[in-house]
């Protein structure tokens, strides 16, 4: 009888596949439940090694004993009569199709089952690392403090911290928190692991800056948020002409601290201007239109710097954004800046720097204030999309949305806004409104209450309107009088807007105030919708004496229009007659009409039918 023969004979070779297929199966339950139960990665090794190490005596053991009725014996021992391999054989033969079975069972489990959990659990941890990672190379600039013994320093300190943020914002892989929110803190002694909680960062980097005639010295510190530890500390004493330098240097400094989470980086900063006087004109300037705050002197600071220096070309993005909104922050019968100022200092930036966010945000709010709201708002999602860490060209791309009346994509872009700049109160509040437009009342009043928290109480008129459609005359009065103070005139307001409540006789005669004050809905909060209709269409329409026509109905479209309680203004034909004015209409017609709303043909005059949303 050949070898071979022989190892069938006494079953060797089926003891092998036996042996193989239990191992196997053995090593690929251990696989799946050991890390289940927090074994250590070592104990499946050791199993491995111990299965493939028995081998060889399982093969040795079926050559030299048998299983017989009386128990195992030599093979040797056993009297050919009584021989049992056969009977054994087909055991063994038996106890492979089960086990082959239940390995075919498992395979299917685990190719159908078990994989698309752990693949899910996989890319669950590994997203969860790369948030992690980009957590770690996350960094906030705070303001920086003024320690020149002028008070009027402190712009140019702001300047330093906003060009240092700006350097930063173009590292590969680093998140910097936004401008606006970042400078929440100022002047505020908030810990930096709060700081940093708030914003959502690992990193602060936080300053000091001393001028004095052509010297500075500027203290610079890397904080890590965690700890609270100092990663880096630095000063410098220069000499003004070597403030790009410096600018440079600090960045440098904290790519190489964080070189672990970063790609490699080589910073360089290009000095902007060789004036350093329109240069630190041009910082107050850019510093005074983030804060919203003395806009006339800073329109008189970027003209100053554009003047000394054509070509710095930061200066004349932000002489255009400074022309565009200052007129919505004069008196309505104050003479501003003309669209034609912020045409020209546009076309200016763009010659100069074609590709800033604030550039394309600019030009595209100009096309919708034309009429051209197809372009405007394609220009305008162009500049929401461009890397930034200012949310201004989101804010305005979802603030145009929502005059147009696309309130579930507003919010889209709004959410965008607030998750760049979450601390800045005019993000929370439009996207408050917009939630409301959507019929999510309780989601849009927290957000206008969270905004008036932040200082910005302009959303708690769009509320109050809405709690005055509900009919909760007494929820109105609430929210109105945490929105009023009598710096702005709102608390004069509000007892006026008593008054016409409670005595309807005087009501026309301050509507006609609220008018004249460009208040326009005031009227809609004394439910005179006539009054507010008519104003709106003799504004909008051309060649109206009345300034602003188009500023005004975009202002106050995008605060009411859209609400669930002003319904029955959006579908008067006087509404869609503005429409067609504005541009609006067409827009509609190119691109579908906003949300529930369709176009009803009528003899009387077109006009919307808007059903109200439901949340």
């Amino acid at each position: 009888m050949s070898f071979v023969a022989e190892l069938r004979r006494r079953n060797v070779i089926r003891m092998a596949g036996l042996y193989l297929v239990g191992a196997w199966l053995v090593v690929q339950v251990a696989e799946t439940l050991l890390p289940a139960f927090g074994v250590p990665d070592w104990v499946l090794r050791a199993t491995i090694i111990l299965l493939a190490i028995g081998f060889v005596p399982a093969l040795v053991f079926a050559w030299v004993f048998e299983m017989t009725p009386e128990g195992l014996k030599r093979e040797g021992a056993i009297p050919a009569a009584g021989a049992t391999a056969p009977v054994t054989s087909q055991r063994i033969n038996r106890t492979i199709v089960v086990l082959l079975l239940v390995a075919v069972a498992y395979f299917a489990m685990d190719k159908f089952v078990l994989a698309p959990t752990r693949d899910t659990a996989v890319a669950a941890t590994t997203e969860a690392a790369a948030d992690t990672a980009k957590a770690g190379a996350s960094i906030a600039v705070l303001p920086f403090v003024n320690m020149s013994a002028d008070a009027d320093n402190s712009y140019f300190a702001d300047g330093i911290s906003e060009e240092l943020l700006n350097v930063l914002a173009g590292i590969p892989g680093l998140t910097v928190a936004s401008r606006t929110s970042s400078f929440t803190f100022k002047g505020k002694d908030t810990p930096v692991p709060e700081i940093a909680r708030q914003l959502g960062v690992q990193h602060v980097l936080e300053g000091s800056v001393r001028k004095q005639g052509n010297r500075v010295r500027i203290t610079a510190q890397l904080i890590r948020a965690g700890t609270d530890a100092h990663l880096w500390s630095q000063t410098y004493d220069r000499d003004l002409t070597d403030i790009f330098q410096v600018q440079e240097e600090i960045a440098q400094s904290i790519a190489d601290e964080m070189a672990g989470l970063l790609p490699v980086a080589q910073v360089s900063v290009t000095a902007s201007t060789g004036d350093l006087e329109a240069y630190e004109r041009f910082l107050r300037g850019r510093s005074r239109f983030y804060q919203r705050q003395e806009l006339e002197q800073g329109l008189a600071d970027l003209k100053f710097a554009v003047e000394r220096d054509p070509e710095l070309a930061e200066a004349w993005v932000y002489l255009a954004a400074t022309n565009y909104v200052l007129p919505g922050y004069l008196d309505i019968s104050a003479k501003g800046p003309t669209r034609e100022d912020t045409r020209q200092s546009v076309a200016q930036a763009r010659k100069r720097l074609p590709a800033h966010p604030l550039v394309a945000a600019i030009e595209g709010s100009l096309r919708v204030e034309s009429g051209d709201w197809i372009a405007g708002l394609d220009t305008l999602a162009r500049a929401s999309e461009l890397r930034s860490p200012d949310s201004t060209p989101a804010l305005w791309y979802g603030l145009s949305l929502l005059q147009a009346g696309y309130v579930d994509q507003a919010i889209v872009a709004l959410e965008r806004a607030h998750r760049i700049d979450p601390l800045v109160g005019i993000n929370n509040g439009y996207l408050g409104v917009a939630r409301l437009s959507a019929g999510q009342f309780e989601a849009g009043a927290q957000d206008i209450l969270r905004a008036a928290d932040q200082g910005w109480t302009v959303g708690n008129a769009m509320l109050g309107i809405e709690y005055l459609g509900r009919g909760e005359k007494a929820r109105a009065a609430a929210v109105l009088a945490d929105g009023g103070n009598d710096e702005d005139g709102s608390a004069q307001f509000l007892r006026d807007f008593e008054t016409a409540t409670s005595e309807p006789s005087k009501a026309k005669f301050l509507a006609e105030q609220f008018v004249a004050g460009g208040n326009y809905e005031s009227l809609i909060m004394l439910g005179l919708n006539d009054a507010f209709l008519d104003t709106m269409l003799a504004d909008a329409t051309p060649g109206s004496a009345s300034r602003g026509t188009r500023l005004q109905w975009t202002r106050f479209t995008l605060r009411n229009l859209w609400l669930p309680s002003t319904k029955a203004i959006r579908e008067d034909p006087r509404f869609y007659e503005i429409a067609k004015i504005n541009g609006l209409a067409r827009l509609w017609e190119a691109r579908g009409y906003p949300g529930t709303c369709s176009r009803i043909k009528d003899t009387s005059g077109d006009h919307l039918s808007c059903p109200v949303p439901t949340p």
